[in-house]
């Protein structure tokens, strides 16, 4: 038995790993769901959608997130909702659901949402609150400056081959 526990000790595991397996679960969970919920159209549209939400947000007065230091997250998620259950009407993209390659498209696409909402999100909240879920590595993948240029930019790239149409 002590055997097993020098293994787990000597892995050096973070304090954290409960919030940053959680995380893990959230984020592959997220990505399914909206995956096999939203669709493939849909997912673009809220790709497309949390771009308007993060300049949104850059133009609000600073002193407008001062209330808590959840408002900022909490203020760009309301304007991703909101922009979300509009954009029928703002966007008219084609998005071929034919072929084989369906699925991995799809698949790929929640993946690139999730990550960039949470991105968005994590980076939104104070350092020191998030650190208090997830360990300093998992808010490395998604907020510091290289992951927010990351989550910013590979989706955006994806479109130019997810969404090619057939020919």
């Amino acid at each position: 038995m002590s055997g097993l526990i020098d293994v787990f000790t000597s892995l050096h595991l973070p304090k954290n790993i409960a919030g940053d397996m959680s995380l893990l679960f959230l984020f592959v969970g997220m990505s399914l769901v909206f995956g096999f919920v939203f669709g493939r159209w849909k997912l673009i549209n809220i790709l497309i959608n949390v771009y308007i939400a993060l300049a949104f947000i850059g133009v609000l007065p600073l002193g407008m997130f001062g209330i808590s230091p959840y408002a900022k997250a909490g203020v760009f998620v309301l304007i991703l909702v909101v922009l979300t259950a509009i954009d029928d009407r703002l966007f008219d993209l084609h998005i071929s659901t034919a072929g084989t390659d369906f699925f991995w498209r799809l698949f790929v696409t929640s993946i690139f949402v999730t990550g960039m909402i949470v991105s968005v999100v994590l980076s939104f909240l104070p350092k020191a609150i998030a650190l208090g879920y997830i360990s300093a590595a998992a808010y490395g993948y998604f907020a510091s400056p290289a992951a927010l240029i990351f989550w910013m930019v590979v989706p955006l790239l994806s479109l130019l081959f997810i969404n090619n149409r057939l020919k």
